[in-house]
């Protein structure tokens, strides 16, 4: 049982990177080459309140790359659009992640030209970047989804929590139950396993290792329509798969209600350490403890 893929999501709800290596910090993964770069640092935002593929998937051809000391924003028909990550915006701006306020710095309205254009929205829609120098993170134990968080568990721009896992045995199965097979990247998972003993097995597990990285459960993975969106085409699936599929048999309504469960959030063990260390593409997972009558309890 080991790690297949490990991506990082800049901007959230945008495409990912994958890379072979990642830091883990208490706001999820970062590039070791530049830890500037971590997982939902920047945001696009209508009104302060944030956008995602659920409602505008178009959102999921926009592809992010690193060039330089740039973040390179990419999409179809339209000019490559470069923001800078050394210097940061000096806007402040009050933003919503769901219903939770947190601040970002908002880029120019040239950025937020580049944005509406793709998108094809009239209405004045912003980027923003969150200042983790000086800004503060959303508590988990916060969010409205039933989760077990500790006081430390923060977030940024995430919906649930810094770290997301599926594993490929899981995405396999389902794809025996659906007509139209999927991919992993459909449920935008920032690690990846495989060689997992059977499908769902990383329902039970509460706390694992990672190379040399403990990783603690804060919550089973609640999803929303946003897997629906086809990652390389930015069209929802016309009969909203894999979304009811999933509500079929993946719900547990005495905790979570009408809502299907698919992966896990996590965050590091060590709420401490603001950097934990890398992990690696092919590294090893170790369960060091789980919850086998997870199912079974109400």
């Amino acid at each position: 049982m080991h790690v297949k893929e490990l991506i990082i999501y800049p901007i959230k709800s945008c495409s990912g990177i994958k890379v072979q290596e990642a830091l883990v910090t208490k706001y999820g993964l970062a590039l070791p080459s530049n830890p500037r770069i971590f997982d939902r640092r920047w945001m696009i935002v209508k009104n302060g309140r944030h956008l995602a593929q659920r409602v505008l998937p178009r959102m999921a051809l926009i592809q992010i790359s690193l060039i330089d000391d740039n973040l390179c924003v990419r999409a179809p028909n339209m000019s490559d659009l470069h923001i800078p990550i050394n210097s940061l915006p000096e806007e402040v701006m009050q933003c919503f992640c769901w219903d939770q306020p947190i601040l970002g710095l908002r880029y120019d309205d040239n950025v937020s030209h580049w944005f509406r254009t793709f998108l094809e929205i009239d209405d004045k829609i912003d980027l923003v970047v969150f200042d983790d120098k000086n800004f503060q993170g959303r508590l988990v134990k916060d969010c409205e989804a039933p989760n077990v968080a500790r006081d430390e568990d923060t977030i940024i721009y995430h919906d649930m929590s810094p770290i997301h896992l599926c594993s490929l045995e899981s995405v396999a199965d389902l794809n025996t139950r659906l007509k139209k097979h999927i991919q992993v990247q459909n449920f935008r998972p920032n690690i990846v396993v495989e060689n997992v003993d059977k499908p769902y097995a990383e329902d039970c597990w509460r706390e694992i290792e990672i190379g040399e990285i403990k990783f603690t459960w804060i919550a089973a993975c609640i999803r929303c329509l946003l897997p629906t969106i086809d990652p390389q085409t930015g069209i929802k699936d016309p009969d909203l798969e894999p979304w009811k599929t999933l509500r079929s048999y993946r719900l547990k309504p005495d905790t979570y209600r009408d809502k299907a469960l698919f992966g896990i959030d996590l965050a590091p063990t060590d709420t401490i350490k603001n950097v934990s260390g890398i992990i690696r593409v092919g590294d090893s997972i170790r369960i060091i403890k789980d919850e086998p009558d997870f199912w079974d309890k109400t």
